[in-house]
């Protein structure tokens, strides 16, 4: 049955026999739908009404499906279009998936085979629905200014950090060095009820391991050789407000002991200071390091890590955010632009092609310094190939020839491409093989970047 009984459908079909049951059929399960028996009808309808959705066959007297197909993308792209094809046009129902249809059904067809289609189309729709209004939400709030992108990924962090800004829990943030873990720290500060409070920054690896618990919990005058004076330590510089330890795995054990210490009795002693001070900070803390892995080392303590680990947050790195490498240059740009006065107004074609194409083991900072060195160098308003690095111009081959054994999510990619492409782009059939569902096959497929599937042929 449909979901909704607002879902407009318009059905076109030259054979009366299929025409009469298509519609009956969705008539029966509670759709909106209309019938006609040539395209040029079907055009002149799309044309004074909406419509979501196009179901029509391939081969029909004038103009084809895939004509009608290529009309339909041109002038009403939000509309989708599923294409019926016989058993030996099959390659023409995987033209029409190139060419932007939701997917093709091959002749003969169930009735639970077609309902199914469309019940994936409409989840589809729902789920861009829900997306789009909480992106909406999440960008009318001023906190997330300085976390620059649209992409799924990206929203969902965004979206987690909303949810759990108003509360007290510890929160540990993991990825790659260079993702941007400081701004997402910032960020939930910023939303939290301890916005009015200090936010306090500690790179722990920048510290001298026999330095650690001085700077974080201050010393007494005389604790020891160049104590010359009391200092206040971070942790109490940050009373009511936060504390963000970047790079936690960095710590020594004995600050480990102290840190979790300070974790269960909310109290902190300076070096040399037999007197307890009360403290009231949310901590935050951040790695590019997997903790359990150092726990298993015996490199961090157990007991620490399942303190911090209370609300883990994962900072997607820039290859699984590739769609919004051209907003954070448009970023870049605007901000440089505003410091240096740089003419640079955009990226070229080729340009932004290559960037998409590398991997970026360096993430965001990565690209942020690439766009500003280019920047320094162009000689007009935009930034071309000879303005990047060679690793980039080159597709990063030379850096891949010494990567490390590919990932489980690249692995899990790369089958399922390989079974789509020998399924013929058919979406159902590639589902059933690999033992899942159509709506995770889609879900799965907007997650494989762009380049991957060009390399199959899929694009």
């Amino acid at each position: 049955m449909g979901i909704t009984t607002s879902f407009r459908i318009l059905v076109v079909e030259d054979n009366d026999l299929l025409r009469t049951s298509i519609h009956e059929l969705l008539i029966r399960n509670k759709y909106l739908a209309t019938s006609v028996e040539s395209a040029t009808a079907a055009l002149e309808l799309l044309g004074g009404q909406r419509f979501d959705l196009v179901i029509s066959d391939y081969k029909m007297a004038g103009m084809n499906g895939i004509e009608l197909l290529r009309k339909i993308k041109q002038a009403w792209p939000g509309t989708n279009v599923i294409i019926i094809t016989a058993y030996g046009t099959i390659p023409k129902g995987v033209e029409a998936i190139k060419l932007g249809a939701f997917d093709y059904l091959t002749k003969p067809f169930s009735n639970e085979e077609l309902i199914s289609q469309i019940s994936a189309l409409e989840d589809q729709r729902n789920d861009v629905a829900v997306r789009q209004n909480l992106e909406s939400k999440i960008r009318q709030m001023p906190e997330f200014d300085a976390i620059v992108g649209r992409s799924e990924k990206i929203i969902e962090t965004m979206a987690i950090i909303s949810k759990i800004a108003k509360g007290d829990a510890t929160v540990l943030i993991y990825g790659e060095s260079g993702t941007g873990k400081e701004l997402v720290a910032k960020s939930i500060h910023a939303l939290s009820n301890r916005n009015r409070y200090p936010f306090v920054d500690i790179n722990c690896g920048a510290i001298p391991e026999n330095l650690q618990e001085s700077e974080l919990f201050g010393h007494k005058k005389g604790a020891f050789t160049d104590a010359h004076f009391n200092k206040v330590g971070l942790m109490e510089m940050a009373n009511g407000g936060s504390v963000f330890l970047d790079e936690i795995a960095e710590t020594s054990q004995s600050t480990q002991v102290k840190l979790l210490r300070f974790l269960q009795e909310k109290e902190i002693r300076r070096v040399g200071d037999n007197h307890v001070r009360k403290v009231n900070v949310r901590m935050i803390v951040a790695t590019n390091k997997n903790l359990a892995t150092e726990v298993e080392k015996g490199n961090f303590r157990e007991d620490l890590y399942y303190r911090l680990n209370v609300i883990p947050i994962r900072v997607p790195p820039l290859r699984e955010r590739k769609k919004d490498i051209p907003i954070l240059v448009e970023h870049f740009i605007k901000k440089s632009s505003g410091i240096q006065n740089n003419k640079v107004k955009r990226l070229s074609r080729r340009t932004c092609s290559m960037l998409l194409n590398y991997h970026w083991p360096g993430n965001v900072r990565e690209l942020e310094n690439v766009i500003y060195r280019a920047m320094a160098l162009a000689e007009s308003t935009e930034i071309t190939p000879d303005l990047l690095p060679e690793e980039i111009r080159s597709g990063g081959t030379r850096s891949r020839r010494n990567a490390s054994a590919p990932k489980l999510v690249e692995i899990e990619s790369e089958a399922i491409l390989k079974t789509l492409k020998r399924m013929n782009g058919h979406r159902k059939r590639t589902a059933m093989e690999l033992g899942i569902s159509k709506t995770t096959l889609w879900r799965k497929l907007k997650e494989i970047p762009e380049s991957q599937k060009v390399r199959f042929g899929l694009e």
